[in-house]
C-alpha cells in the first residue's frame, strides 16, 4: 500500500510557505515505502502496463501512414511520449525538493507547482489540480471497463470456436468474482509475479501472431510507402499514444521503486523501456501492414483465420495478459481515491481495513458495472482516452515544468521554454484531432 509524505506542518495543517531551500534534501531518501520494487520488478510493470490491447492495433495505424511516415511517426511520438514523461517526474522531484517532503502526489505537485509558476498561471493552481485527479480517475476506471469487455468478447470467440456460444453479459458475470480477489492484493511488489505471467502469455501471443505475418513472402510496392491521407495523421497519433502511455501506472511504479533515482534519465529504465515498446510496436506494425496491407483491422488478431486452433491460442493468450493487467491499473484508480479522502479519515482507525478493502472492491465494482450495462465501450473510451492522455499525459506535464523553472532556470536562450509551448500547443492539437476523429468512429458505430 502506498504510504506517502503529507504536505503538512509538524502540526498536521498544510503548509502555506515552503521552507528554507535545502540544497542538500534529496526527496528520494526520504520516502517511506512499506515493499518497494526492485529494478526487475519495476520493468516488469512497466512492459506489462504497455502491452495491452492498443498493442494490437499498429498495423491498422501503419495502414494508415505507410511505413516511412509510420515508423518516423511512431519513433516521434515514441521519443515524444517519453520526455513529457520525464519531465513531469524530474519537476515532481524539484518540487519535493522545495518542500522537503519524500513524494508529493500528481495533483498536489501541479497545484504548487503552478501556484509558484507564472503569475498568469497562478488563479487557476487549485483547478489544475482537481483536473488532474478527476482526469486520472475518469481514465484508469475507464481503462478497467474497456480492458473488461476486450477480455469477455475474446473469451466468447474462444468459446464460439469450442462450440459452446455464451452471452459478453455472462463472461462479464464470471469474471468479476476473480477480479475482486486479485485486486484486494495490497501492494505492487505481490503483483510482480502477475506482470511476470502477463508477459510470458503476451510472448507467447506476439510469437504466434508473428508466426502467421511471416509464413508467406511479403511484395512490397510503392503503394506501401506512400501517405494516404493527411485526415489520418491525428488518427494515428490517436491509436499510438493510447497504447504508448500509461502516465497513471508509470507514476504508481517511480513512487514504489526501491531506488527511484534509476528511473530517469537518458539510460534510465523509462527510458530503456520505451525503447523495447517501441521496437515491438514497430515491428509489429510493419510486418502486420506488408502482410495485410490496407485490410489491417483495429486488432490483428481479427485478421487472423478464425477456424485454426494456433490463431485462437493467440487469442487466449492476449485475453490473459490483458486480464492480468486489470489489477495494476485498478490499483491506480484505487490509490487516486484512498490518498484523497480516505486515508486521512481512516488510518489508524479501526475501520481502516473495513474501508480499504471495500474500496478495493468498489473500484473493481464499477467498472464491472459499466462493462455490463454497455459492452461496447471502445469508441466511448477512445473519446475519454483521447482528452484525458492528452491532458495528463502531454498538457500538464509542460504546465508543471514550465511552473518549476519559472522565471530564469530554463537554460540557454529559454529552450525549455519554448520546448513546453510546442508540446502545450502539439497537445492541444492531438486533444482536439482525437477528440473529432473519436466522434466520428461513434457515430460510425451507433449509425451501423
Amino acid at each position: 500500500m502506498f504510504d506517502v509524505f503529507r504536505l503538512a506542518s509538524p502540526g498536521g495543517q498544510p503548509l502555506q510557505q515552503p521552507p528554507e531551500f535545502d540544497a542538500s534534501f534529496d526527496p528520494h531518501k526520504h520516502r517511506k515505502v512499506p515493499h518497494p520494487t526492485s529494478y526487475g520488478e519495476t520493468m516488469t510493470h512497466m512492459l506489462k502496463a504497455c502491452f495491452g490491447a492498443g498493442m494490437l492495433a499498429m498495423p491498422n495505424a501503419f495502414a494508415r501512414l505507410g511505413l516511412i511516415f509510420g515508423i518516423v511517426g511512431i519513433i516521434f511520438l515514441g521519443v515524444f511520449a517519453t520526455y513529457c514523461i520525464q519531465i513531469l517526474v524530474l519537476g515532481q522531484y524539484q518540487i519535493c525538493k522545495k518542500w522537503r517532503v519524500g513524494y508529493m502526489s500528481y495533483p498536489k505537485s501541479m497545484r504548487l507547482a503552478v501556484q509558484s509558476g507564472p503569475p498568469c498561471l497562478r488563479w487557476s493552481a487549485a483547478i489544475f489540480e482537481n483536473a488532474v485527479d478527476g482526469i486520472l480517475l475518469f481514465w484508469q476506471i475507464g481503462v478497467c471497463a474497456i480492458f473488461l469487455v476486450f477480455v469477455a468478447e475474446n473469451l466468447k470467440q474462444v468459446c464460439l470456436y469450442a462450440g459452446h456460444e455464451l452471452s459478453l453479459r455472462v463472461l462479464i458475470c464470471c469474471l468479476y468474482p476473480i477480479l475482486v480477489i486479485i485486486c484486494l492484493v495490497k501492494d505492487l511488489k505481490l503483483l510482480a509475479p502477475l506482470s511476470t505471467f502477463a508477459n510470458g502469455c503476451t510472448i507467447i501471443g506476439l510469437v504466434l501472431i508473428f508466426f502467421y505475418l511471416v509464413e508467406d513472402d511479403v511484395q512490397v510496392d510503392e503503394s506501401h510507402f506512400a501517405l494516404k491521407s493527411l485526415t489520418d495523421i491525428p488518427i494515428f497519433i490517436g491509436i499510438v499514444l493510447y497504447a504508448l502511455e500509461a502516465v497513471g501506472v508509470i507514476l504508481a511504479l517511480e513512487y514504489n521503486m526501491d531506488n527511484p533515482a534509476d528511473f530517469t534519465g537518458l539510460f534510465g529504465l523509462f527510458s530503456i523501456g520505451m525503447s523495447i515498446i517501441v521496437l515491438i510496436y514497430t515491428a509489429l506494425g510493419v510486418c502486420g501492414y506488408l502482410k495485410y496491407g490496407m485490410d489491417s483491422k483495429a486488432s490483428i488478431t481479427l485478421n487472423l483465420p478464425q477456424d485454426q486452433k494456433k490463431s485462437h491460442a493467440a487469442k487466449m493468450a492476449f485475453t490473459l495478459a490483458v486480464f492480468s493487467s486489470f489489477p495494476l491499473q485498478n490499483f491506480v484508480a484505487w490509490q487516486i481515491l484512498w490518498q484523497n479522502y480516505l486515508e486521512k479519515k481512516y488510518k489508524g482507525t479501526k475501520k481502516e481495513k473495513v474501508a480499504d478493502y471495500g474500496l478495493r472492491i468498489l473500484c473493481t465494482t464499477i467498472p464491472f458495472v459499466m462493462a455490463l450495462i454497455a459492452p461496447a465501450l471502445g469508441p466511448f473510451i477512445g473519446l475519454i482516452g483521447s482528452f484525458c492522455l492528452s491532458m495528463v499525459a502531454i498538457l500538464f506535464p509542460a504546465v508543471v515544468d514550465i511552473s518549476v523553472w519559472y522565471p530564469d532556470k530554463y537554460g540557454p536562450g529559454k529552450y525549455k521554454l519554448f520546448t513546453d509551448i510546442f508540446i502545450i500547443i502539439f497537445g492541444i492539437f492531438c486533444c482536439c484531432s482525437g477528440v473529432y476523429t473519436s466522434l466520428l468512429e461513434m457515430v460510425e458505430t451507433l449509425s451501423k
